[in-house]
């Protein structure tokens, strides 16, 4: 997906880093862009040596992102080995890591390449027995991976000042995305309600969030595409793509909205505990699902995909949940 976010990286520059990380006599045979991403660029390669390698660049310092996104590929790093030291996830190694701007304008870090393919490229290749097994295992993993505990709630990369209440994190990192909907653009990003409206109608449903008192590690990005699959063995070989990734509530899991409905029922049986299965937590999740419609469609003012296709699907889903908050 093509986004002015994505940093250009040139063959040259590739051979560069793979030298200053692996030694001057390490030689790059392939280059090529990984082109599914809408955020960071990514670029697989392959040495002379026959390893395989991903490089993850962050967005230049002149491209406006929006306020979450700050500093994201440092908390990506840091939570994927979190996760690889503390769960059975299959995460990536972080072979290298550097900030230093002296080869890419960018921070980046290089990965270890997983051999499958993600998940919503072949789910439908896999038999339905199949299908239950990923979805059940993905469910297992991510259990582990919320039972680790945070200091505070809010984005890995800048969470809340402790003592802050999951409430008053996620209004206000609502009020966060709100303002990069107005903020220098001209006019602002068009929505189904004014933004002051919107902004109170969402704190006044907001109270059932006191539900949450753990902070909890969220991925928040786990989708089809962020999970891979081995072809031979038809199991989960790889997860990635853990820049998003915030200490609050279980329940605000992506898996939530893009999973089908037998695929949610597995992931229930794996994660060992349902999580839908009242009013409240319903409740929740419609204030997360709006949260989420609304940065699909603000990011896009941002990133001038090239087409309107994330958008238009965004607004439906968002009108649909406004709506069904005020049942």
């Amino acid at each position: 997906m093509h986004s002015l976010s994505k940093t250009v990286v040139s063959p040259d520059t590739a051979q560069a880093i793979i030298a200053a990380a692996f030694g001057s006599g390490s030689r790059v045979r392939a280059f090529e862009e990984l082109k599914d991403g809408y955020f960071n660029a990514a670029y697989a390669i392959t040495l002379a040596d026959g390893l395989r390698c991903v490089l993850k660049v962050a967005p230049p310092d002149a491209v406006r992102v929006l306020r979450y996104e700050r500093d994201i590929l440092a908390a990506e790093v840091a939570v994927m080995r979190l996760v690889r030291q503390y769960t059975e996830l299959p995460v990536p190694a972080i072979l290298g890591y550097d900030t230093s701007r002296r080869l890419v304008e960018s921070d980046f870090y290089l990965m270890a390449f997983i051999e499958g393919a993600p998940l919503n490229k072949v789910r439908k290749e896999l038999s339905p027995d199949e299908q239950h097994a990923v979805d059940r295992e993905i469910g297992r993993y991510l259990r582990q991976m919320n039972e680790i505990a945070g200091p505070a709630f809010g984005y890995f990369s800048h969470p809340a000042p402790p003592g802050y209440s999951w409430r008053e994190t996620f209004v206000a990192m609502l009020d966060g995305v709100l303002a990069d909907g107005q903020d220098g653009l001209r006019p602002g990003v068009a929505l189904p309600l004014a933004y002051a409206a919107l902004r109170e109608r969402v704190a006044v449903a907001a109270t059932i969030l006191d539900d949450v008192t753990a902070p909890r590690l969220v991925h928040w990005d786990l989708w089809d595409g962020n999970i891979f699959v081995d072809p031979a063995t038809k199991r989960v070989n790889g997860i990635i793509d853990f820049e998003r990734a915030l200490w609050g509530d279980p329940l605000m899991e992506a898996t939530f909205v893009f999973a089908p409905p037998e695929g949610l029922a597995a992931f229930t049986e794996g994660y060992g505990q349902a999580l839908l299965d009242t009013p409240a937590q319903a409740r929740r999740r419609i204030l997360y699902n709006i949260y989420l419609y609304l940065i699909m469609i603000i990011e896009c003012a941002y990133r001038q995909y090239e087409t309107h296709d994330q958008e238009n699907w965004a607004r439906g889903r968002l009108a649909g949940e406004l709506a069904r908050l005020e049942n």
